[in-house]
């Protein structure tokens, strides 16, 4: 008995049974592209010629987010050309790079072949919303450091509010006719003066003070001290003396604000604190020579000085004479200059031997 022989494949006109036809040389049917899939009755498989794969939305996203300005993005998408462009230009100072931005997340940014990125879908909500956190977090970040430079530049032009001469005996004789309301008057203020005071202590301790919201000059001694010796106000000055051994020397305190109600004293020994309005501080018209810490009113007809210092330590001369503080000498060890400083309060710190002279 015979058995049938397999089934001949039909002749290759017919298309209907074994799936998609096949071509030479690549030819595919009309509005198919290449690597595309033919469907048929065993499957599907691609064309002849493939393609890369699509640019992910993810990496262009984050390109786009962190490092738009260098063009990262574009880079990576393949647009050389606009990528070093944005590059150049720091993404156009920010508004390219805050256009390639949105233009990703709304999904509308393809690569160089023009096709779409892949994962959009999937991803899109996810980078919404970390994108609108991280603007927000920027733009509040950007907000506190406007307000804390508007403060730092505020308090360096506040005015000194010891800019006015002191008012002392000789300065009121000279005028017969002036009272104590007038030499007031004549010196730039109107306001209460301090009575001076000498508080006293062994060791750490705090005073309490009300200096009238006024400046006031402040004297501190500590002769037999022979560890650490600190003053500490808790207004604008904070820290005045920080010096190891004996010390003598004079401070402004409160000179652009008044703010000072509390001295905080660290010394090993017995000390003195004098308070004293700043009408007492000496004034100096063509020379004046000292020895460490000291205040004096600088009353020369120049505002160029030549100032010499012999020391080892830091060696300050800030002058109140303007709107402005000048901190006209900021230096360590020995010093020689000329410098700028206007007639006015001046405080000088130095470990040494010091002389200001007008030029």
């Amino acid at each position: 008995m015979s058995h049938p022989g397999p089934t001949p494949p039909p002749p290759p006109s017919d298309y209907t049974t074994y799936g998609a036809p096949q071509y030479a040389n690549g030819q595919l049917l009309d509005g198919q592209n290449a690597g595309q899939a033919y469907p048929g009755q065993y499957g599907a498989f691609t064309g002849q010629y493939g393609v890369e794969p699509q640019k992910s939305f993810l990496v262009t996203w984050l390109f786009a987010l962190l490092l738009g300005g260098l063009g990262a993005d574009r880079f990576y998408l393949g647009k050389t050309g606009t990528g070093i462009a944005k590059l150049l230009t720091l993404g156009g100072l920010g508004w390219w790079a805050l256009v390639d931005l949105v233009i990703t997340l709304a999904g509308k940014q393809t690569d160089k072949q023009g096709r779409p990125l892949a994962g959009y879908a999937q991803h899109k909500k996810v980078a919404v919303v970390v994108t609108l956190v991280v603007l927000v977090v920027n733009l509040v970040i950007g907000v506190f450091s406007g307000i804390a430079a508007a403060a730092v530049v505020g308090q360096a032009s506040t005015p000194p509010i010891v800019t006015a001469a002191p008012v002392t005996s000789e300065s009121a004789a000279s005028d017969p006719s002036a009272d104590p309301a007038s030499s007031g008057e004549t010196a730039g203020e109107d306001r209460p003066h301090l009575a001076a005071q000498t508080l006293t202590g062994t060791g750490d301790d705090v005073k309490k003070v009300d200096l009238k919201g006024v400046p006031a000059v402040v004297t501190f001694t500590c002769k037999a001290c022979s560890g650490n010796t600190v003053l500490e106000t808790n207004g604008h000055e904070m820290l005045l003396v920080n010096a190891v051994g004996a010390y003598a020397g004079s401070h402004l305190v409160d000179t652009s604000t008044a703010a000072t109600t509390e001295f905080a004293i660290s010394a090993d020994s017995a000390w003195t604190l004098k308070i004293e309005d700043i009408d007492s501080v000496p004034t100096s018209t063509d020379k004046a020579s000292g020895h460490g810490d000291m205040v004096l009113y600088w009353d020369a007809f120049s505002d160029k000085a030549a100032v010499t210092n012999k020391g080892e330590g830091n060696f300050v001369v800030q002058g109140f004479g303007s709107e402005v503080p000048e901190l006209a000498v900021n230096k360590i060890g020995d010093y020689s200059g000329t410098v700028k400083l206007t007639p006015g309060f001046v405080q000088v710190n130095s470990d040494g031997d010091w002389t200001i002279a007008a030029k």
